[in-house]
């Protein structure tokens, strides 16, 4: 019996071992779940149109067509992209931004931005309050600009954010043609000589800044309480030839406070709100900067004017306005309503051409007289439809010295995307 087992064992075929699990996956199988993350990524993304009616029609730009999308929950659910795109007659440019995180909410938030954009209808009126009456070019120009931010706020969102920034521009002026007939004998030999000096050559450079933010508002859409306060100092050095480099400070701010009384035929008492914005420039040496370089007083900050109107190493804008809800309809639709009165100017040196004193024609100061300033008028209505994913219509006029112009027309296709106008 022992001498069977013994036989049976030394001639029994050992089972084969058992195979190793199969944890290497295929190329097949590494494609269908990548297909499979970007679909469920996708369904938590929120996709959203931007459009730009404003963009549809303008005097100088032509017709053309504006707009663009913004996304949600890219990488993360609480990142933001957004593209927009614009092409018209004479323009036509493009941007595209990213945010790691909402500002309102994260404690440290990433931003890179990328735009660029060509035209031969820039506004150009000289390099300081002093230029000619008259003298008004269009000028060829292909610009860009690429920036990379980030918003820290150690004690949280309500309180100080710093933000280092970097920003890299680069400027082409190909060449300028008359606004108006007679326009090119008017402009200064100054301003025209530093104009041919940009012409052809391509100008480049980067600029750090580091800027100290602090927002209180209760409601930034809305606000009726609270404050937005912004400080940045840059530098700027060129990376061509020229050797150009400049320091420049600004800051702004705006406070809101309820209004003191509530009108009867009002849905709400609506906020007051008094605004500020400054800029500084100096330059290495005393060449003269290049006008690409200046800053300039925009329409957001004082309206009624034709771009272009106000640029200078320095300027100042200041206004006092209200704003509030003027009507309201079966629970979802708002209208609000602003009204705001600025005066502002540009100067080639602040500290020694500021005056208090107001003037309300569009001649431009002589040569070494102070620099008046000039009073304007925003009046704008918002109809905001308070379900999600529904548009809002924002537009605000400027009326000033100058004549009336539109100062913007937005359309947001969620209340989660509109921002304030003055800020």
């Amino acid at each position: 019996m022992l001498a069977a087992v013994a036989l049976a064992l030394l001639f029994q075929v050992p089972a084969p071992p058992p195979a190793a699990p199969d944890t290497v996956d295929t190329p097949e199988e590494v494609i269908e779940e990548a297909v499979e993350d970007v679909a469920d990524d996708l369904d938590r993304a929120r996709v959203r149109p931007v459009f730009s009616p404003s963009a549809l029609y303008s005097p100088s730009k032509g017709v053309g067509l504006g707009g663009g999308v913004a996304v949600d929950g890219v990488i993360a659910s609480d990142d933001h992209l957004q593209v927009e795109a614009r092409i018209a007659q004479r323009l036509q440019g493009g941007l595209a931004e990213y945010l790691t995180g909402d500002l309102d909410r994260a404690p440290l938030v990433g931003t890179l931005g990328v735009a660029g954009w060509t035209t031969t209808r820039t506004g150009f009126v000289g390099h300081g309050p002093h230029s000619a009456d008259g003298g008004e070019l269009f000028l060829d120009r292909l610009s860009a600009l690429g920036e990379a931010r980030l918003a820290w706020a150690p004690a949280g969102p309500r309180g100080l954010r710093l933000q280092p920034t970097v920003r890299y521009r680069f400027d082409r002026l190909r060449g300028f043609t008359e606004r108006r007939d007679g326009a090119l004998a008017l402009v200064r030999p100054d301003d025209l000589a530093r104009l041919e000096a940009l012409q052809g050559a391509d100008r480049q450079g980067v600029e750090v800044a580091l800027a100290a933010i602090r927002d209180t508002r209760d409601i930034p859409g809305m606000p009726r309480y609270g404050s937005y306060t912004e400080a940045e100092v840059a530098r700027f050095e060129a990376t061509d030839a020229s050797g150009l480099g400049f320091w420049r400070a600004q800051a702004s701010g705006i406070l809101f406070r309820p209004a003191l009384i509530r009108l009867p035929f009002l849905p709400e008492r609506g906020a007051l709100f008094v605004r500020a914005a400054g800029v500084v420039t100096r330059q290495d040496g005393t060449e003269p900067l290049p006008w690409i370089y200046l800053p300039e007083l925009d329409r957001d900050l004082l309206m009624g004017y034709p771009k272009g109107d106000f640029v200078g190493r320095d300027a100042l804008s200041l206004g006092v306005g209200v704003r509030g809800v003027i009507a309201e309809a079966i629970g979802a639709f708002l209208v609000e309503g602003v009204a705001i009165g600025l005066v502002g100017a540009a100067y080639d040196d602040v500290t020694t051409e500021f005056t208090p004193r107001l003037q309300f024609t569009t001649d431009r100061p002589a040569e070494g007289e102070a620099v008046p300033l000039r009073p304007s008028v925003g009046v704008g209505l918002s109809l905001h439809y308070l379900e999600r994913e529904r548009a809002i219509v924002d537009g605000l006029i400027g009326i000033g010295p100058g004549g009336i112009t539109l100062t913007s027309l937005r359309l947001v296709w969620g209340l989660g995307d509109f921002r304030p106008r003055f800020r």
